[in-house]
């Protein structure tokens, strides 16, 4: 072990010359004895340290090491620190959201260290894997320009490799602002980039009076820095009271509210006051100020809105947050731990109101540009993936399906970053979890469309069953809760599929989707289903045959969706219990519309009870005599619709379940209806939804009521009198 330390210290010596960051990798069959001897060693370079481990291992080591220690699971909390150098300990599943993250957070000079077991017994993707996800690794270990790879136990030193040039840290120039922003502030900017990214926001608002600003980047760019930043220019300015800030979590947010705090003391602005939740800072309050971090689904209006990653909210919570604030900055990550892409990122960008600007920072602010650990995680973990542009001469009609044997990978990588590129555009926030799923995960598949050497769309599905372990039987406890024999079935669930940009459209989805449904029916299996958040995908299932099977009761506190199982059966015993299940499921939209599912869109709602034909049901109850009297005022005009409310509603919810669906009325009727009736949303609400006047609304309410009607099989209403009511006390 001590020959192995002696040439890691002397790597660390040549690294710290160089300036630039590095990994370590360090073996042994004691982890606890490793973790206590690196991390001692690691004290004499190095002063903030975090150390990250499982319990069993923070209970032996010794606690004054590290001036931070973590569980493995706390990446979140892991985000919100400033480290030289970040020490990994785990004896199993070494998870690459972890190993990016912890990277994220290591300053210029220092190092990420991972203690892991002897390299014969090292499971990184975890029990029960392919063992894919260890061999890419180790393959990769070989092309970073900057790694200290070796066993303590044998003190055998694989690979020790030195960055070969050096950069120097950008030198900041004296910005000169055509802004009114003071040079104080744009001292306090850690690069040219912030520097001039805080001169563009305070122009854009101040003197063009904009409205919105977008502020994108790679990871580590300095985003929340600069919305640090202007924010302390409004509270200097006076321009804001009440400002609220929104994250994921309030661990995003902490390097905003540092970098305000330290430009609020320079600036001289007293009477500060620090509000904190345990170690975190979660509001400041001023003389004339109040800036508070609330959660997603808990924000206010101000006068400005902040939202730091606000890809990772979504688009509809994005949507909702942007209708209430007259101002609005959001920043977003590009690439890098919690990226979003640049597709997405365009998604988010058109959220943002206008008058906006664009605000993007491309130079480190942690580390020097042309860091090898960057490029190594960003590199290993396709952090900075996208497709590239297919040929102009595809013929789309030469597509071939395949099913893609994942043993390729680990020597193919140009395979795997076609394949994966294309894969990360289904998702709001990829993670570099994701790609040892696709790598290692036992239970899943990878399907695709290829034309020539050209892969054009993907698919990764997973193989669930009720009595797989818990993370390959999602589809099966989902669809349990309405019918307990759906764990007796097994199928693939479609956890991804997507279509290159540039060729959507052409019915590639579909084609792959049924190649999908024939495998699986070659395999005997029972079903092909898909869960996801994302309500705009919806119609491409129902399109394509599936059935509503599921609609979360509550949305996700971050994005404000209702996650969604589509399903299809593909056989005569699956289709009895799963028809049965989609019927419970549109029962339960019905019925529980004004309360659980009163949140979802009402266009999505829309979709969601289109319906089919092998839905229909029996109808909930008779109207009375009384309900079908004041339908026959409303539809005369002497009662408006609100006073037959009632009636409306058993009318809409019976139609719906004899016919399967909602599928006689029109887009707008079915939209209006469901949004009224069904979610009690009041005409207001039905205004702004629709972007039609109040009268045209009432006119499609009024329709929809008499197709309804029409539609049904009561036969005294045509039978009744016509006689004239006086409705003025009514």
């Amino acid at each position: 072990m001590y020959s192995a330390l002696r040439e890691l210290e002397e790597w660390l010596i040549g690294l710290r010359e160089t300036g630039y960051r590095g990994l370590v990798l360090l073996h042994s069959s004691t982890l606890s004895t490793a973790l206590d001897a690196v991390s001692d060693r690691l004290n004499t370079f190095y002063s903030r340290m975090t150390c990250i481990a499982p319990r069993e291992l923070r209970q032996t080591a010794s606690r004054d090491k590290c001036a931070h220690w973590l569980s493995p699971s706390a990446i979140e909390r892991l985000l919100g620190t400033d480290n030289e150098a970040v020490v990994i300990a785990v004896p199993r599943l070494l998870r690459p959201n972890l190993v990016a993250a912890a990277a994220e957070t290591v300053a210029r000079g220092g190092i990420l260290v991972i203690l892991a077991p002897m390299l014969s017994d090292w499971e990184p993707g975890g029990e029960m894997t392919t063992g894919n996800y260890k061999r890419y690794l180790i393959k990769r270990l070989y092309g970073s320009k900057s790694v200290f790879w070796a066993c303590l136990d044998t003190d055998t030193v694989y690979l020790a490799r030195l960055p070969t040039h050096y950069t120097q840290q950008e030198r900041k120039e004296e910005y000169r602002p055509r802004s009114h922003v003071s040079r104080e502030l744009l001292r306090l900017a850690r690069s040219t980039d912030q520097a001039r990214g805080l001169d563009e926001l305070v122009y854009h608002f101040r003197t063009m009076h904009g409205r919105g600003a977008f502020i994108v980047g790679d990871r580590g760019r300095g985003k929340s820095g600069l919305l640090g930043l202007f924010t302390a220019y409004l509270i200097n300015s006076h321009m804001v009271g009440f400002l609220p800030v929104t994250a994921p979590s309030p661990w995003s947010i902490q390097s905003f509210f540092n970098v305000l705090l330290h430009a609020l003391s320079h600036l001289g602005v007293r009477r500060v006051k620090v509000l904190r939740q345990s170690d975190l800072v979660i509001g400041i309050n001023g003389p004339w100020f109040r800036i508070r971090y609330l959660p997603p689904d808990r924000m206010e209006a101000g006068s400005f809105t902040v939202i730091d990653e606000g890809a990772a909210l979504g688009p509809l919570r994005l949507r909702l947050i942007a209708a209430k604030a007259p101002r609005l900055l959001i920043a977003t990550t590009i690439h890098g731990y919690e990226g979003s892409g640049r597709v997405l990122a365009k998604i988010v960008e058109d959220i943002v109101p206008a008058p906006r600007i664009r605000v993007e920072l491309s130079t480190p602010i942690r580390y020097l540009p042309g860091d090898p650990l960057e490029e190594w995680i960003y590199t290993t973990f396709m952090l900075r993936t996208e497709p590239r542009k297919p040929p102009q001469e595809l013929d789309t009609s030469k597509l071939e399906l395949r099913v893609v044997q994942r043993e390729r990978f680990v020597e193919d990588e140009e395979l795997l970053k076609k394949i994966y590129s294309i894969l990360v555009l289904a998702h709001y926030r990829n993670e570099p979890d994701d790609l040892a799923l696709i790598l290692d995960a036992p239970h899943h598949m990878l399907f695709a469309a290829i034309i020539g050497k050209e892969v054009v769309a993907v698919a990764d599905a997973s193989r669930e069953s009720g009595n797989a372990p818990y993370e390959a039987r999602i589809m099966p406890d989902l669809l349990a809760t309405s019918n307990p024999e759906a764990l007796h079935l097994s199928g693939l669930r479609i956890v991804r599929i997507a279509v290159h940009p540039d060729l959507q459209r052409r019915g590639i989805g579909s084609k792959l989707l049924s190649f999908i449904e024939g495998y699986a029916a070659s395999m005997s299996l029972d079903w092909v289903g898909a869960s996801f958040g994302q309500p705009d995908v919806v119609r491409f299932w129902l399109h394509n045959g599936y059935l509503v099977a599921y609609v979360s009761p509550l949305p996700s506190k971050a994005t404000g969706e209702h996650n969604i199982a589509v399903i299809k059966p593909l056989n005569n015993v699956s289709e009895k219990i799963l028809i049965a299940v989609a019927k419970d499921m549109a029962k339960r939209l019905l019925l529980a519309g004004h309360t659980l599912y009163r949140g979802v869109p009402a266009e999505i709602m829309a979709t969601l009870l289109e319906g089919d034909k092998k839905l229909s049901q029996k109808p909930l109850a008779e109207l009375s005599t009384e309900q079908l009297h004041r339908v026959r005022l409303v539809l005369s005009h002497q009662l408006d619709v609100e006073a037959a409310l009632d009636a409306y509603w058993l009318l809409l919810v019976n139609t719906t379940l004899e016919n399967g669906g909602l599928s006689l009325l029109d887009r707008d009727e079915r939209v209006v209806a469901i949004a009224r009736v069904i979610q009690g949303k009041s005409l207001r609400d039905l205004i702004a939804l629709t972007n039609k006047d109040a009268e045209t609304v009432k006119r499609l309410l009024y329709s929809a009521l008499e197709k309804l009607i029409e539609n049904t099989s009561i036969d005294s209403f045509n039978g009744t009198t016509n006689r004239e009511i006086d409705t003025r006390n009514i």
